[in-house]
């Protein structure tokens, strides 16, 4: 009840935060040099078939004047382009003429809805807030496939977003025509009697690769909503409160392996649901969100993955209900283009419960049920964005029954309110921003054991912003800084200071305060980069760094891999966008890191150098070389002592064919060497992107490595003595995987998609050794090999019957494994209406192990044959209400 009761008053004061906001509004400017459109009223809404013939639109006027973004940008279009824009006062209707002399070569390939293809296609975007930061993007192909989108911060883009709109494309004698419905309740505006938005219209020529703009925007540019043009016009249109249920029932069955004598599970289970979505509109630009039961399905399974690292692994979130407005809750850590720690990781919520329980047999659940979830958010005409997340999990149970057929039950997840609240202001039409950040989780942990493994409360904060200035706000300074706090258990609160990411039990590290009675633990975090990243056409460079404290921990509703570091950087990059001699563009970077911990000591250095370029034939072609100068690990024990590392190499390369062809390959390849210790990797990966028909797509892509590592940690033991000695070993890990995609489209509102991975790894291991020197210079001295003599293995144990000092015996696990899983999915999407959808899927699962570690693809193909299989039948659909 008490956590019910705070997600109610949480919701309730950012809802009265949303309304209220509106009511400081600030002035917005177009760009100087930023083209006008203007739209007019309309008394009879024109029939949306695509053919743009009703006398509306003869009246309307039309906006030309695109140019060129690629290639040769800034040049005039080839293809004349021409838009106008209609409106009541229910929707707004664009309609885009899209002049060709070769309409036998117009390319429109049938898909699915919002599936990116290679196809001629348009898109009209409305900045509807007008704070040069936000844009509603709705596109068409001549098929008539719908693609929405969102675009945030001025140039981060949500293609998850989902919009109810109608759209609808025709070839004719001079080229091919779209045009488009979009109620005004998909948009955000304000309640002013005459609207000024931004506006920008883009028009893609698949068989060129010509790329036309109306309002210009250069591919070196930073911005994207930034570079529009403005649209006047739209008068006397109400925001109106807006109201949207999206009621969804679901049942089917799960057929599992189960052994006949385990009395907790059923081979066959039913699997029903029932819930709902609802959305308010607040306001003119602030919505709640609401959901009870929320419906979670996904068409493709996590991928597969071996992970042999300190660190969990990062999957991408599929959820609808967090994928919806997730660009307010992007609160990200770190630096990098490929980092993925961020104070939000929505994964957290309804995942699989951290507890265990013991016996013969047992049943726990692999997902924790959500009992609600509630979300506020918006931008107001004033600047204001406000972000507010509540979700409220149940409390799960687990079952064990042991030898003696006693039966068990404890507490494996608590009852749980998560919390993410997001503040952000736009000052100087959008070129600064100040923002505040927070979240929250809750436990009720009572006396259960699971209280030993999480804590009780966990709490992220802080504040973070942006400010461009210069030539065409030139120059970007971003930054935030962000705090952590954390209460529990002792044994908790121990548990978490053990773990790799804090590392406190390090014998060797005097500024690192281990305390096992304590019950909590706070730190902070400070990242930021300031560079050029606009204005120049060619240059770019800048500067960072990333600091965090030993005790920053945001893992509770984060994604966090790493504390105790200070990591600064620096770059220069150059770009040519018309170089000509066979090329239509190329880039290149140069990289150059520094890390250290909070001892202080200095962790390594490194640098990297990177090009890229782009073919008049229109391939991708691009690679990289890394030199690290590592010099220390302090993870690589998992709780001793710091291990000294040596210097390595890695280098990768990629390749994209024409995707104007039918058949599309694609590659990349990377390998890695470390000399002092003879570690070296390889891998790669191929795609072949098959356009079979115009409404049939096949991908096949393959993927092989290999991974030699001298000193992949094995486990740590102490002997009779009770000293600790830390394993390692040389793994040799092979991991081979096939992709398979297919997607056959009906028509744009139903089709078939299919989804297959089978995936197979093993890792053999040899040369077991005991690092009991570890910050020794030379690589030999950091080890104690084992010989021959020293160890003896019965089963899968191996014992030790010797160390350096020759008298100490022990024993460990033998760590060889072989791992072989297959996941594929079958869905039939049907949009039955706007906004409306019905599912039927399949989900394949088999999986299964091993222990000689040896790679034999035969070997491995065969087990997956012979493995048990796990099947689930679904039949899904839902009904949107537009009220």
């Amino acid at each position: 009840m008490k956590l019910r009761l705070i997600s109610t008053s949480v919701m309730a004061v950012l809802a009265l935060v949303a309304t209220s906001a509106e009511a400081n509004p600030i002035a917005t400017v177009a760009a100087p040099s930023a083209p006008v459109a203007n739209a007019v009223r309309v008394s009879k809404a024109p029939k949306i078939d695509g053919s743009l013939t009703d006398d509306s639109w003869a009246s309307a006027p039309k906006h030309g004047g695109f140019v060129r973004r690629f290639p040769n940008p800034n040049l005039p279009a080839k293809r004349v382009t021409e838009f106008a824009v209609m409106y009541d006062n229910a929707a707004v209707y664009v309609g885009i003429w899209c002049h060709d002399d070769s309409p036998a070569e117009i390319r429109g390939l049938l898909t699915r809805r919002d599936q990116e293809s290679q196809s001629d296609e348009v898109s009209v975007t409305f900045d509807s807030y007008h704070d040069r930061r936000t844009g509603f993007a709705f596109l068409l192909n001549p098929a008539s496939v719908q693609r929405d989108m969102l675009i945030y911060d001025d140039s981060s883009i949500d293609t998850s977003w989902d919009a109810v709109w109608t759209g609808a494309s025709a070839i004719t004698a001079t080229g091919w025509t779209a045009e488009y419905r979009i109620p005004l309740s998909q948009l955000r505006f304000s309640a002013k009697p005459e609207q000024t938005w931004g506006i920008q219209v883009v028009r893609a020529i698949a068989r060129t690769g010509e790329e036309d703009v109306w309002s210009p925007w250069q591919r070196s540019d930073a911005q994207i909503v930034g570079k529009f043009g403005t649209l006047h016009g739209i008068r006397d249109v109400k925001p109106g409160r807006r109201l949207e249920l999206l009621p969804y029932i679901s049942g089917g069955l799960l057929t599992t392996p189960a052994d006949p004598a385990d009395p907790l599970n059923d081979k066959l289970q039913p699997r029903y649901a029932l819930g709902l979505d609802a959305k308010y509109g607040l306001s003119s630009a602030f919505t709640l969100s609401a959901t009870i039961n929320p419906d979670f399905g996904q068409v493709e399974a996590d991928p597969s993955q071996v992970n042999l690292t300190a660190n969990e692994l990062y999957f991408a979130e599929r959820r609808p209900f967090f994928l919806e407005g997730s660009e307010l809750f992007q609160m990200g850590l770190g630096i990098g283009d490929e980092n993925s720690e961020t104070l939000f990781y929505s994964r957290r919520i309804g995942g699989a419960p951290h507890g265990s329980v013991d016996g013969v047999f047992t049943n726990v659940p692999t997902a924790t049920p959500i009992y609600g979830a509630a979300k506020v958010s918006g931008k107001s005409e004033g600047g204001w964005s406000v972000g507010v997340l509540d979700v409220v999990t149940a409390e799960e149970t687990g079952t064990a029954i042991d030898e003696n057929s006693n039966r068990t039950s404890d507490v494996v997840e608590p009852l749980t309110n998560f919390m993410v609240a997001r503040v952000k202001r736009d000052f100087r039409q959008g070129r600064s921003t100040l923002g505040a950040v927070a979240t929250g989780v809750q436990r009720v942990l009572g006396d259960h054991s699971v209280g030993d493994i999480l804590v009780q409360q966990a709490y992220t904060g802080g504040v973070d912003g942006m400010h461009r200035w210069g030539k065409a706000g030139g120059y970007q300074l971003s930054t935030n800084l962000y705090g952590s706090f954390v209460q529990g258990s002792a044994a908790a609160i121990e548990r978490l200071q053990g773990l790799p990411r804090h590392n406190f039990l390090r014998p060797d590290a005097p500024h690192l305060d281990y305390d096992p009675t304590r019950t909590t633990m706070a730190g902070a975090a400070l990242s930021w980069n300031l560079g050029n990243v606009q204005g120049d056409p060619h240059w770019r460079f800048g500067a960072g760094g990333d600091i965090r404290t030993p005790e920053f921990e945001a893992n509770d509703l984060g994604y966090q891999t790493s504390a105790d570091q200070a990591i600064t950087f620096a770059y220069v990059a150059y770009r040519d966008e018309n170089p000509g001699g066979g090329l239509l563009s190329y880039r290149t970077n140069a990289n150059f890191w520094f890390y250290n911990d909070f001892e202080p000591r200095v962790g390594g250095w490194g640098g990297n150098f990177n090009g890229h370029v782009t073919t008049t034939d229109m391939w991708n072609i691009g690679g990289g070389i890394n030199y690290d100068i590592n010099r220390w690990d302090t993870t690589a024990l998992r709780g001793g002592a710091k291990l000294r590392i040596d210097p390595g190499f890695s280098a990768w390369a990629y390749f994209n064919s024409d995707s104007r062809h039918k058949l599309q390959i694609s590659g990349s390849f990377n390998a890695g060497l470390t000399p002092a210790s003879a570690n070296w990797s390889s891998g790669g990966e191929l795609g072949a992107q098959i356009q079979a028909r115009p409404n049939l797509e096949l991908f096949v892509g393959p993927s092989l490595s290999v991974n030699e590592d001298d000193r992949q940690y094995v486990e740590e033991v102490a002997d009779d003595a009770g000293n600790a000695h830390f394993i390692f070993g040389r793994i040799r890990q092979v991991t081979a995987a096939m992709t398979l995609r297919m997607s056959w489209t009906l028509t744009p509102n139903l089709g078939f998609q299919l989804y297959a991975q089978p995936f197979m790894s093993t890792g053999a291991y040899s040369d077991y050794k005991d690092a009991d020197q570890p910050s020794r210079g030379n690589y030999n001295d950091r080890f104690y090999h084992y010989n021959d003599s020293d160890l003896s293995q019965r089963d899968d144990v191996i014992a030790v019957t010797g160390d350096r000092s020759g008298r100490n015996a022990y024993t460990f696990s033998r760590p060889d494994f072989g791992v072989q899983q297959l996941r594929s999915t079958l869905v039939l999407r049907w949009q039955y209406r706007p906004g409306s959808t019905i599912f039927a899927i399949w989900s394949h699962g088999q999986s299964a192990s091993d222990s000689d570690g040896r790679f034999n693809l035969g070997s491995e193909i065969s087990a997956l044959a012979r493995s048990d299989s796990e099947d689930v039948v679904m039949l899904k659909a839902n009904y949107w209400f537009g009220l």
